[in-house]
């Protein structure tokens, strides 16, 4: 009697990924795709054709995906929030914390977002602003002093033409 030979699946094979095995492999990865395609040993690309998928079993696996996000999300408020209530400067936890929600949650109001729109356009364009103080840049005193300077004169010159076109 001949022995069958199991032919193995394709290493980026999306056939490989059920979506019992991507719950299993998203739960705890904080929603960071990297993590969640170790575990299922597939490539990105084949991660997000899974995630791409159609069905009430890959809907699941999606918003078990977002729910790992807000989860992220959460903690990162709170390290906020906690850093605010103390009035302590808990330095780089804060400053993080601050960084993922700016660039994760600006549906939290995190973030500066500016929408422009072309002229007899309907498609916005968005814009995301990060601001880093002054104080903050690891930059020598007079190179920041000549920093501020030139604000002072940008500013100046359009509350001038500000006044001017009113």
């Amino acid at each position: 009697m001949k022995k069958k030979i199991k032919k193995p699946h394709k290493k980026n094979s999306v056939g490989r990924i059920i979506p019992a095995r991507l719950l299993k492999a998203i739960k705890g990865s904080c929603g960071i795709r990297h993590r969640i395609a170790e575990r299922l040993g597939c490539s990105y690309a084949t991660l997000n054709k899974a995630l791409q998928m159609e069905g009430d079993d890959w809907e699941e696996c999606r918003n078990l995906l977002k729910a790992e996000r807000e989860k992220v999300g959460d903690i990162a408020e709170m390290t906020v929030c906690e850093s605010m209530l103390q009035k302590v400067d808990i330095g780089v936890a804060s400053t993080t914390a601050r960084w993922y929600l700016d660039r994760k949650h600006a549906d939290r109001g995190y973030g500066k977002k500016e929408q422009l729109t072309l002229e007899g356009g309907q498609n916005p364009i968005s814009i995301n602003h990060t601001l880093i103080p002054i104080a903050a840049l690891n930059l020598p005193l007079e190179i920041k002093r000549d920093i501020l300077k030139a604000m002072e004169v940008w500013e100046k010159e359009n509350k001038q033409n500000e006044s001017g076109t009113e």
